[in-house]
Formats: C-alpha cells, sequence, structure tokens
C-alpha cells in the first residue's frame, strides 16, 4: 500500500498563489501531500468553500509539462473519457479538480480491482481512437517529437548503467538494444493514437463501477496502443494485466500483436529501469533487470507471453509466473 498522505499545516506561498490565480479564495485552504512523482509535487487542497483540488507544483530540474497535459485532458474529455480537468497552469504549477473515487492501487488486487481493471480496459481502447499527428513526448499543442514509429522506437536511452550486486547491466542492455534495433522493423505499420504514457492503476480512479478519474496527463503521447498495453504488465500484479486485456479486447489478443507486444514491453522496460538507476532505487533496477532477462530470453527461443512471466506483487520485488 501507498504511504499515509501528509497534511501540510504551513503551506508554501506558491500553493496559496496557485489557488488565487485558478480564480480560488485560499483563505483558510488545507493542503495534503500525495503521492510524489518524477516530475511533480501534488498536493490535494479544500477551499473554505469545499471545493477538492490537486495543485501540483514542479521539482526543481524536471520540465515543465503541464500545457501537455491541457491538451490531453480536453481531448480525453471530448472523447467522453473522465481525464482531470486543468483549471489553470504555469510553468511552475498546475490547479485541477480532483477526481472523485479511489485510486486503483490494493496490494493485493481484489475482485473488485479486477473488474475496475476491465473497466480500465474500455476506456483505455476509447482512448485509442484518437488520432495525434506524431509519435513520442507531446508538447502543448499535441505534437510529437518523432514522425516515425521508428524514430520513436530507437530513441534509446544512454548506453552507459553501472553493474549493481552482481548484474552486469551494461552487457544485459547493450543485447537489449541489439534486439530492439533488429525487431524496430517487426512493428506494424499504424498512424499515432493518442496514449496517456503512464497508464497504471494509481492514475485511475474508480467508484467500484465505472472509471471516475484519469489523472497525470504530462506523460502524453503519441503512439502506438500495444506500447500502452505493454507499459501496463510491467507494473501491474498478472491478474491485473489479464483483465485489462479483458477489457480492452473483443476477444484473445491477435496473434499479429503479440511479437509487438513484447518489444515495447522491452523497450520499456529498458527506459524504466534507466529511471531507477537514476533514483538509486536498486529494488526496482533488480526487478526490471529480471524482467528485460526473461524477454530476451522468451525471444530467443520464440515463447511469447501477453503477460510478462515476471510481475510487480505485494510481497517482493518481483514474482516469476510458470
Amino acid at each position: 500500500m501507498s504511504a499515509p498522505d501528509t497534511v501540510i499545516n504551513r503551506p508554501h506561498p506558491l500553493l496559496l498563489d496557485a489557488l488565487t490565480e485558478a480564480g480560488f479564495d485560499a483563505t483558510g485552504a488545507r493542503f495534503t501531500l500525495m503521492r510524489s512523482g518524477t516530475d511533480s509535487l501534488p498536493f490535494a487542497a479544500t477551499t473554505r468553500d469545499g471545493d477538492e483540488l490537486v495543485i501540483k507544483v514542479r521539482r526543481a530540474g524536471s520540465r515543465s509539462r503541464y500545457p501537455t497535459a491541457v491538451w490531453a485532458s480536453a481531448r480525453m474529455r471530448e472523447a467522453g473519457i473522465p481525464a482531470a480537468r486543468v483549471l489553470w497552469h504555469s510553468r511552475e504549477a498546475c490547479v485541477e479538480v480532483r477526481c472523485p473515487g479511489q485510486a486503483i492501487e490494493a496490494e493485493p488486487p481484489q475482485p473488485q480491482d479486477l473488474d475496475a481493471a476491465v473497466r480500465a480496459g474500455e476506456v483505455l481502447r476509447r482512448l485509442h481512437t484518437i488520432e495525434v499527428s506524431s509519435f513520442g513526448q507531446l508538447d502543448g499543442q499535441g505534437v510529437g517529437q518523432h514522425s516515425t514509429i521508428q524514430g520513436w522506437f530507437l530513441a534509446l536511452p544512454d548506453r552507459r548503467a553501472p553493474s549493481l550486486g552482481g548484474l552486469h547491466l551494461p552487457g544485459l542492455l547493450n543485447r537489449a538494444r541489439f534486439v530492439l534495433e533488429a525487431g524496430a522493423d517487426r512493428l506494424p505499420v499504424t498512424a499515432p493514437k493518442l496514449l496517456h504514457g503512464d497508464w497504471v492503476g494509481r492514475h485511475l480512479f474508480t467508484d467500484g463501477h465505472h472509471i471516475t478519474g484519469v489523472v497525470d496527463l504530462e506523460s502524453a503521447r503519441g503512439g502506438d496502443p500495444l506500447a500502452e498495453l505493454a507499459g501496463w504488465s510491467l507494473r501491474e500484479p498478472a491478474p491485473m494485466t489479464e483483465a485489462l486485456l479483458a477489457g480492452y479486447f473483443d476477444g484473445p489478443l491477435p496473434a499479429e500483436s503479440l511479437l509487438p507486444l513484447v518489444l515495447f514491453r522491452l523497450r520499456i522496460a529498458v527506459s524504466l529501469l534507466h529511471v531507477h538507476v537514476a533514483f538509486d532505487d536498486q529494488d526496482m533496477v533488480r526487478l526490471r533487470a529480471a524482467q528485460i532477462q526473461a524477454d530476451l530470453d522468451d525471444l530467443d527461443h520464440g515463447h511469447l507471453t501477453a503477460v510478462p512471466r515476471i510481475t510487480p506483487n505485494e510481497h517482493s520485488a518481483g514474482h516469476r509466473r510458470p
């Protein structure tokens, strides 16, 4: 489970200024620090008039991607997706309406969580009907960084990575890079669709019957929908991935989608590993390394699976599936 939120007794002036700029009375507002993200510090805010909001403050040294969230929120809401509504933003902060319901992040997942994951798959399929003009991270006008799927796919992190407690990460990552470069031409030729970019349970809210909120839109990008499915599968327990796929597809995963799905999974695991190295999160580095190793071995032997053999669970860094 995530750590409890922290009540802020003396709010930073930036929080009060953001509320005021968004048109709210900041007098007597209550603030609670929420689970932190990579680029932002999010705070739940309740105004004296009872408005329920989220204020995000940019971390020092991170990029300001709030214009991307504004653009993505508008496109999603036009398509009937309950995306968080952005009320105001600047380079340093962003004010959103707080979504109702609870995040999908029970550990281990309960039947209601699996039902919510099925609903999340249905919402995700709707999201992926929205076309965009290009691939990669989107800017505030919805324009991506790459004109081709290969350019996006092969925009790999730097080769350098340290060895870690018996793991020879440079060798593993060089092997992964070779496979990804060889596999880039095996990706389907498809128009880019709007991707959330960080589609995981904690960014989805449910009231127990429907998905009531989709949050953290700063990572929105253009790409192949299979990449979104792959990203979820690396970070959620296996039953949650099975449930998401059941909601996303009318039947089984199409056979022609299996290889691209595994290639996207490998690509995303490589990127995540570099992030974990940067934050010195050794448990997560080991999990990603194990996932990369498993997918490389499966690609070598032609034994591909829609759900990774190694997934996170509540007991340890990773769980190996038979």
